[in-house]
């Protein structure tokens, strides 16, 4: 049966939904809306368990702050912006729902900013574009060579804290990781095994999370007083070291024999690394131990079993926005924070015992 539109019939639209007030969500929450609009307005003085249930109800009632309105009523827009590189890379969606999952937290809206590509646009970007951005901070994740110009953003004085998941550390507020110690972790604990003959294969040496990271690979041999062997050692001067490089790495005997464990700078290398020693006929986690650094989901399809350093990306993204509302609301406290890295234990790093302890390889 077919319904036709009569001339005359009667046409009804549904109604709009109102929009949720501040005065519903203080009758609901049987607060003051003095007290409703503290806690929206991410005042400080509101009791903690007050302000989760005025937030609660907020959220319940599906409540949207009008954007004009309280930029307009404070002086600020209810958003922070989010400073993204112009090249992408698998590591950025943790960042960015970290910073995305603390701010809806918070009530905060998150305005994604890519940075063009090529050090002049970015220079233009930085002194023409950032100043005006109608956001109440920024997270930026700065590239190593925008770092010189950081000082032609001044976003209208709004503070900026970079996301330094690479170790430049730049001259402005920043979230770290601990890119030196998660290596001497991994290092220790291929020692517990029993591994003696541990290599490092990176890339890009200039980069200073690699250098971190070489320096944590030393840090570790220091303190199971193994010997630095510079054939052990593969620093290439690209992003990922050659298949040749690799195999020599893996097969130099000098000068106690080939090395028995790899420590990759970052997971990519790891899954390189990997490929090489099956094509040599090496067992991971047998023949060879390997371990490499990021935690990216995505290299479980390339490599079964990698035990990595979890690099803790969204959590990062998560602490920057903290660091930033604090000063915004309370002025430039402490300038920096610091988001642990820790050791994820699979297969390739040799066999545990029920409890967990390293257990030494298995003999070939």
């Amino acid at each position: 049966m077919t319904n036709t539109w009569r001339r005359g019939a009667a046409h009804h639209e549904p109604a709009p939904e109102r929009r949720a007030t501040i005065a519903d969500i203080a009758a609901a929450a049987d607060v003051s809306k003095p007290t409703v609009s503290r806690v929206l307005n991410q005042r400080g003085d509101v009791a903690p368990a007050t302000r989760r249930k005025v937030e609660q109800v907020a959220a319940e009632l599906g409540y949207v702050p009008s954007a004009g309105a309280r930029a307009l009523r404070t002086g600020r827009h209810g958003a922070l912006g989010l400073l993204l590189p112009s090249e992408p890379w698998g590591g950025l969606v943790n960042i960015v729902y970290g910073v995305a999952e603390e701010a809806a937290a918070r009530m905060m809206h998150v305005m994604v900013y890519p940075l063009p590509a090529g050090r002049a646009a970015e220079r233009q970007f930085a002194a023409k574009t950032l100043p005006h951005l109608p956001v109440d901070g920024l997270v930026a994740l700065m590239p190593d060579d925008m770092v010189p110009h950081r000082g032609s953003v001044p976003l209208s004085g709004a503070p900026i804290v970079a996301f330094d998941d690479r170790g430049i550390r730049p001259g402005i507020p920043y979230v770290e990781t601990t890119n030196r110690e998660g290596v001497r972790e991994a290092v220790g604990h291929l020692v517990a095994h029993g591994y003696r003959r541990i290599a490092f294969a990176s890339g890009t040496s200039g980069l200073a999370f690699a250098e971190a990271r070489y320096e944590g690979y030393l840090d570790g041999l220091r303190d199971a007083g193994l010997p630095h062997v510079p054939q052990r050692v593969l620093r290439g001067q690209a992003d990922m070291p050659s298949d040749n490089e690799i195999r020599e790495l893996l097969t130099t005997d000098e000068p106690d024999g080939r090395p028995d464990a790899v420590v990759a700078a970052w997971d990519e290398i790891a899954t390189a690394v990997g490929h090489a020693a099956h094509e040599l006929g090496l067992r991971l986690g047998r023949d060879i131990a390997l371990i490499g650094f990021d935690d990216r989901p995505e290299i479980a399809l390339m490599i079964k079993g990698l035990t990595t350093v979890h690099q803790p990306l969204r959590e990062m993204g998560q602490t920057a926005v903290r660091l930033l509302l604090e000063i915004i609301e309370h002025g430039p406290g402490p300038a920096n924070a610091t988001v642990p890295t820790h050791l994820v234990i699979r297969d390739t790093c040799g066999p545990h015992a029920a409890d967990g302890t390293p257990l030494p390889p298995e003999p070939r």
